[in-house]
């Protein structure tokens, strides 16, 4: 009875044979390998949806930069009249010679304020030689105008370049020599910064030759000097057309490409369209795909990155003038 007791205590403690080991580490396996591919396919798909939410807020971003710019354009503080500003470029009657900028884009390319609004179809405008590394095949638009803050005398930084206005007069100048215009006293009389800016698609990103396109802009800064600016990595293509009223009844006549614009001073609108790309590769995704963008193809390449267009339309208000002579009195040169 007693080695019958042994016998069953030893069978007890035998533990696990080498073929219920086997069998239990094939199925911690199979269960493994099921929650490592959930936990897989789950960060993919978590990794593509931050993907095209970072595109629709990256796009979102680009078309709020430049539309910003865009109903701005044309305002120099108290008046969108260009005429009325001295110092502006070819203005022979100017008391004071302002310096070329650094890196300047043409001859004083940057106090060119009778020419708002300005683009370049597929390519760079002769002459802008401010615009390096453009990628082919996409547009550039360019806007100036005068930031809407005042500035005060005291506040004034040396090589920073404004124009002081009214609804009468205005006049460009460098730095803290504030100059004297008609009706200088008066309460709309006041100082505001000059931007010019030239928005075009790079064929690199931090260096030159990195392969990925972006945004940038060449921008008006203190010195006078024009500084290349990253806008938005992953931008691929900037496309504008232009709307123009040609007969001058308040309404847009046609929308075309910066090559058939009449006069770009009859611009009072824009359509713009911006192609972005992610920054990660999703591998097994098919991009291939073809856009048509202001009446130009665009094939995209089957490499795994996903990409978005985005289009709007930008009415530029302050481009609308009113009678000179009537806003200007006497005054008008």
């Amino acid at each position: 009875m007693m080695m019958n007791i042994k016998n069953n205590m030893n069978k007890r403690q035998q533990g696990f044979s080498l073929v219920e080991m086997m069998l239990a580490m094939l199925i911690g396996i199979i269960i493994m390998g099921g929650i490592l591919s959930v936990y897989t396919n789950t960060r993919d798909l978590q990794r593509s949806s931050e993907d095209q939410v970072n595109l629709v807020t990256d796009a979102r971003f680009a078309m709020e930069t430049i539309g910003y710019d865009l109903r701005h354009a044309g305002v120099y503080g108290a008046t969108n009249l260009p005429k009325l500003i001295a110092c502006r470029l070819g203005d022979a009657s100017c008391p004071a010679v302002l310096p070329l900028a650094t890196g300047d884009c043409l001859g004083q390319w940057y106090i060119n304020v009778e020419e708002p609004i300005f683009g370049g179809e597929n390519t760079v405008p002769p002459g802008y030689t401010c615009i390096l590394n453009h990628q082919p095949n996409t547009d550039v638009l360019v806007v100036r105008y005068a930031d809407s803050n005042p500035v005060a005398t005291a506040s004034l930084v040396p090589g920073a370049t404004y124009v002081r206005s009214n609804y009468l007069s205005g006049q460009l100048f460098v730095g803290t020599a504030q100059p004297v215009i008609p009706d200088d006293a008066g309460t709309l009389t006041a100082n505001h910064q000059l931007l010019s800016r030239a928005y075009y698609i790079s064929s690199f990103t931090n260096t030159p030759g990195d392969g990925q396109p972006s945004l940038r802009r060449v921008d008006l800064v203190n010195g006078p000097q024009l500084q290349d600016q990253l806008i938005l990595p992953g931008a691929t293509n900037l496309q504008v057309q232009y709307g123009e009223d040609l007969d001058g009844d308040g309404s847009i006549d046609q929308f075309v490409n910066a090559d058939a614009v009449t006069d770009f001073t009859k611009v009072y609108a824009a359509r713009l369209w911006v192609l972005i790309k992610t920054e990660r590769e999703e591998k097994g995704l098919n991009t291939a795909q073809t856009y048509t963008i202001a009446g130009n193809t665009i094939n995209t390449p089957n490499d795994g990155y996903r990409r978005l267009l985005i289009s709007s339309v930008i009415k530029m208000r302050n481009m609308v003038k009113v009678d000179e002579l009537a806003a200007a009195g006497s005054n008008t040169p």
